[in-house]
């Protein structure tokens, strides 16, 4: 019996025992998988990652892409020093959706951050609720994890995610970048000057009628009073309760735009004091902000992220992004009068001093050759942008047709690009095969030698990238596989890019209507063309084609009798099918009136 006892002991504890390896062993499994880029970075030390994008620059506007009338000798330098590309696309026309593709290499239409027929195409406030959704992995979120040092400094414009009294506007911390000093939004033509809040012209029937309302409001309250012998209180509240109702609709009709197609505007003053301001993290630093010196004091951070980082044992992403060359135009004094282009070209020519001196602080710190930088613009220029005062305030897109907010025209999407890495990437190089904005994140991970963003986060769902690398054409020239690239005018496929070798064409299914000899809508800083309606062609069933290698500024059509033309569009035309059968778009975010206007419970404020 007492045998038997002890034999049952010994098979429980050896039981015991290698139920406990196992469960050892499952758990250190898990951490390895877990802990991979933290594995990778005790291996070696991954090259630090610098993005500068820039805002609203043409590819006509740098000296290295042909301009000879702006200078801008260390975006130059940086080309002369790195590969530059000619054929750099990028995944939308307008601000909001072209950061989000190019820091989730996914087009911003699969996850509804692109306008529609009837609402606005941007992110218009910062207390919106309509953001880049948490679920969306960013290029700084994968970096996180691969042991990385984050930081975005700039123009933000994906939305702050603001809870209720503004509190909690994390905006780009949702998104795995550690720190952030800049403009939640954007820079924006009411942030220059001054604009009344009391506005009340009694020459308009609304602010007649309310008058006459208020005051007819009160004469019935006086005379019931007066009929009524009533109790002072009683008069009092109806009182209180009419001019409560009446400033609420002054506040309403004045400030708010809801009674108009264009539902989701403000007035000036709210633009200037509500949304143009500048954060620190979650705090608001800056309300209203100055424009006077805003570029150097963001370039001043982005050095001050650099010197603080330079020696760390961990790599570090810096996301700068430009308030320039967005409307309004202002420059220090010291740049103002510089250009032969005016206020537009004196703004170029700040943005690039600034680049040199994020350039000079690598070297300052020895960093050149453990730092991949990329520099790029988030979309063509705004050709109808020109000033109260006559004076352009657009850039140039070469001979490109189109410019800002056209989805589907050369001009909107095409944009300067340079990768630069010093004894690592061929400096003075010049591609002219297409690539796109979308590349940055799956390029980024392959020349830092980080696995692909499914392996860096391997607990996350898999998530489609439209994005591919385009390291070793960097490195070497090699191509990459074939590929097809939509153009979206806002939630619209205007064309698609087919890229086989060395064969380029894109295909049009849609276009502007643009006046005999113009490849613009008018003029004005909030001037621009439409992606449906009259001002947009449909060509049905027989498409525009152009051979981009043959004719890059789309001249003249392939003819629709020939071999050529029926093979490449109906391959395309097949793969649009396709893509639409397995890729179905959600509503846009900005149709729900509610997570587009300003809610001002949502809304951030300085406190002293």
């Amino acid at each position: 019996m007492r045998a038997a006892l002890w034999a049952a002991l010994v098979v429980v504890s050896v039981t015991a025992a290698i139920c406990e390896r196992l469960q050892q062993q499952y758990q250190q499994q898990e951490r390895d998988q877990h802990q991979q880029p933290e594995k990778l970075h005790h291996q070696q030390r991954f090259p630090n990652i610098v993005v500068m994008l820039v805002d609203d620059l043409g590819i006509g506007d740098l000296g290295c892409y042909g301009n000879t009338t702006i200078n801008t000798p260390n975006i130059d330098r940086l080309a002369q020093d790195g590969v530059r590309l000619t054929h750099h696309l990028a995944a939308a026309s307008l601000c909001t959706p072209s950061r989000a593709a190019l820091l989730t290499a996914r087009y911003p239409n699969r996850f509804g951050l692109v306008g529609e027929e009837g609402t606005i195409g941007v992110i218009l406030h910062i207390a919106s609720k309509v953001s880049l959704p948490l679920e969306e992995v960013t290029i700084a979120k994968a970096l996180s994890a691969a042991n990385y040092t984050t930081a975005a400094i700039g123009k933000w414009h994906l939305g702050q995610m603001c809870g209720a009294f503004g509190r909690g506007c994390l905006g780009p911390k949702r998104h795995g970048f550690q720190y952030f000093y800049g403009l939640p939004l954007s820079l924006i033509s009411d942030a220059a000057g001054s604009h009344p809040f009391w506005i009340f012209p009694l020459d308009d029937p609304f602010y007649q009628g309310l008058t006459g309302g208020c005051l007819a409001s009160m004469l019935v309250i006086l005379v019931g009073w007066w009929r009524c012998k009533c109790r002072c209180l009683v008069t009092v509240i109806p009182l209180v309760v009419v001019v409560l109702v009446a400033a609420v609709l002054w506040f309403l009709l004045t400030h708010y735009r809801l009674h108009t197609q264009w539902w989701w505007r403000v007035s000036p003053w709210l633009m200037q004091h509500l949304n143009c301001l500048v954060m620190q993290d979650e705090v608001v630093v800056e309300q209203p902000l100055v424009l006077e010196g805003l570029s150097q004091r963001l370039v001043d951070q982005s050095l001050e992220f650099i010197s603080n980082h330079a020696n760390d044992s961990r790599p570090f992403f810096l996301y700068h992004a430009f308030a320039h060359v967005h409307t309004p135009m202002f420059t220090l004094p010291s740049m103002a009068g510089r250009s032969r282009h005016g206020r537009y070209g004196d703004n170029v020519e700040e943005m690039d001093a600034g680049v040199g001196k994020i350039l000079d602080a690598l070297t300052c710190h020895n960093l050149d050759n453990n730092t991949i930088v990329y520099f790029v613009s988030d979309h063509g220029a705004h050709l109808e942008a020109i000033a109260p005062d006559g004076q352009r305030t657009g850039g140039y897109n070469g001979r490109f047709k189109g410019g800002k907010a056209m989805g589907g025209a050369e001009g909107g999407i095409r944009v300067p690009g340079i990768y630069r890495w010093s004894g690592h990437l061929p400096a003075g190089v010049t591609v002219d095969h297409p690539t796109s904005l979308l590349d940055m994140m799956p390029t980024l991970l392959h020349l830092a030698g980080l696995p692909p963003l499914h392996q860096l986060l391997p607990n996350l769902p898999y998530r489609e990238l439209d994005g591919v690398s385009v390291a070793n054409l960097l490195k070497n020239g090699t191509l990459p596989p074939p590929r097809v690239l939509l153009h979206h005018c806002v939630q619209a496929i205007h064309a698609l890019r087919l890229v086989k070798d060395k064969k380029v064409y894109k295909m049009h299914i849609a276009g502007h209507k643009w006046p005999k000899g113009s490849t613009q809508c008018g003029w004005g800083e909030g001037t621009f063309c439409r992606c449906y309606g009259d001002n947009v062609q449909h060509y049905g069933h027989q498409p525009l084609l152009f051979d981009l290698q043959k004719d890059p500024y789309e001249d003249h059509p392939i003819p629709t009798n020939t071999t050529e033309y029926i093979e490449v569009t109906g391959m395309l035309q097949r793969y649009l099918t396709n893509w639409r059968s397995r890729v179905p778009y959600p509503r846009s975010q900005f149709r729900s009136v509610a997570n587009t206007i300003l809610s001002p419970w949502l809304q951030p404020f300085r406190w002293p």
